[in-house]
């Protein structure tokens, strides 16, 4: 038993507890201590007091029955799960209804319902109804807190400033102390009115004189632009006609040395002797040189343009950019072409029965894009009704948007402007359904449906390329979809599927 243990602690021996037994004089070894079962049936059946007595509890069960009697005891201390201070049981009910720091109270003013805690903190700040006193001393004035700023604007005693605020005046005071200082402080007001005068001439002077200064620089500027441009013109009326001589020259060289070529070509064909071979493969070998280095040569005049092999000190403003005009030009024609092959891509998956099908790769890569702040969205591939329906999209956020942040896939469905809007009923009427489709059994597809709201600006005929993104920010948790049966090989499946019954064909 605990006792025995802490009579013996480390030591084998102990002297009995007892005081002034003749039979325990001498101490006594621990192996000589055996359970007196009688006695433990005697103890068992003694009445106790409950330990928790002292609050109250007047049972006295007996010791076999001690701890089933505190574990029902109805003056146990329990935890009030509002304030988590501790209560007896059986007054834990009036606790909440009275003493509860937590507990629900009615405003005396607004109604509303407070906890009991918060309702002076209420009272300061919150309470529309709430009577204050006009800060302004107004007498006998008391108005709810919601009708004070109203009060505040055109209260009789408010501070408000001198009319010749503007030129100088800083009297402050009530709309009566105002009117008595306005007419008290005319020479006052007048000398503030001369000199604000002053003043302002001074200003419109200085302004005058640099209005002077500037108007001369522009018209020297305009001088020296007209002069510049006269320059460029001329020496790009003389350079010109040389880069489209030299041009000239160096193409006829090229084909000059182009026909020696083949005809040496052929003269090697009838001479087979050795000597006269080696002479020959010397000369076509020079010739190809040639025609290498006039090449290049043509290749860097064609590149040169106007330049004409000129210092580029010498070369006009114009000439550059032209240059550069022409080389903006390739350069939108290559992001012409990358967009219609995007378009030719877009056209080849696009659906005209009402389904989208969108697959998305790399979807942590793309979330992390997301979480950054890098594209925080994606839109699908355009998707139509028909071939001259109407033209929708889809919008996802990866990391979520708005309520959904950082916690949920949220999912939108888009309409764009179409080609053949003016031939179909608006505002957009169509049932949509939006899914995640599930990889593993097929059968668990996430699904919200919903009828599109016809006085929404979302279902309105688009006037720019897409209409206001509506549908469901908390499509998905994170921790959902992250699973093998929604998320596979880094890659997602959404499908949106609108209804497209009852829609007139042009």
């Amino acid at each position: 038993e605990p006792c025995i243990d802490t009579l013996f602690g480390e030591s084998d021996n102990a002297t009995c507890p007892v005081k002034d037994d003749e039979y325990c004089e001498e101490p006594f070894p621990k192996n000589q201590i055996h359970k007196d079962m009688c006695t433990r049936r005697e103890v068992m059946s003694l009445p106790v007091f409950c330990e928790y007595s002292k609050d109250g509890c007047k049972e006295t069960p007996l010791w076999k029955n001690l701890k089933k009697h505190i574990e029902e005891c109805e003056y146990r201390p329990v935890e009030c799960n509002e304030c988590q201070e501790k209560t007896p049981l059986n007054n834990l009910a009036n606790h909440k209804e009275t003493e509860c720091s937590f507990r629900v109270v009615v405003c005396d003013h607004c109604s509303q319902n407070i906890p009991h805690c918060q309702m002076q903190s209420h009272l300061d700040h919150d309470c529309t109804e709430y009577p204050l006193n006009c800060p302004n001393g107004c007498e006998n004035v008391t108005l709810p807190r919601n009708e004070m700023e109203s009060h505040l604007h055109s209260c009789p005693k408010r501070s408000i400033p001198c009319g010749y605020r503007s030129i100088g005046c800083e009297f402050f005071g009530v709309i009566t102390e105002v009117e008595k200082h306005q007419v008290k402080a005319t020479d006052q007001h007048l000398m503030l009115a001369l000199s604000f005068s002053g003043q302002t001439s001074n200003e419109n002077k200085a302004l005058h004189t640099e209005i002077e200064e500037s108007k001369k620089e522009i018209e020297e500027l305009k001088l020296t632009i007209q002069q510049l441009h006269q320059d460029n013109q001329r020496l790009k009326e003389e350079i010109t006609p040389l880069v489209k001589s030299v041009t000239k020259d160096m193409k006829k060289k090229l084909v000059t040395l182009t026909e020696r070529l083949i005809n040496l070509e052929r003269m090697v064909e009838h001479q087979p002797k050795r000597e006269v071979l080696e002479k020959q493969e010397q000369a076509i070998s020079s010739l190809k040189d040639d025609i290498k280095v006039s090449q290049e040569q043509i290749t860097q005049l064609e590149r040169a343009g106007p330049q004409g092999g000129r210092s580029q000190a010498l070369v006009p403003q114009d000439v550059k950019n032209q240059l550069k005009t022409n080389e903006k030009q390739m350069a939108i024609q290559d992001i012409r072409l990358a967009e219609l092959d995007l378009r030719f891509q877009v056209l080849e998956t696009a659906s005209y029965d009402g389904i989208l099908m969108w697959k998305i790769r790399d979807y942590y890569r793309r979330k992390q894009e997301a979480k950054s702040g890098r594209t925080l969205s994606l839109y699908s591939q355009p998707f139509y009704t028909s071939r001259t329906g109407y033209k929708m999209c889809a919008r996802v956020y990866l990391n979520g948007d708005g309520m959904g942040k950082g916690t949920h896939l949220s999912l939108f469905f888009v309409v764009m402007r179409g080609e053949y809007d003016a031939l179909l009923p608006w505002p957009f009427q169509q049932k949509v359904s939006l899914m995640l489709l599930d990889q593993e059994t097929f059968r668990r597809h996430v699904c919200d449906t919903f009828q599109p709201d016809t006085t929404s600006s979302s279902f309105k005929r688009p006037t720019t390329e897409m209409n206001v993104a509506t549908g469901c920010p908390l499509f998905i948790s994170h921790s959902v979809l992250e699973t093998k049966t929604y998320l596979n090989d880094d890659t997602i499946f959404i499908k949106v599927k609108v209804d497209s019954t009852n829609i007139p064909v042009p």
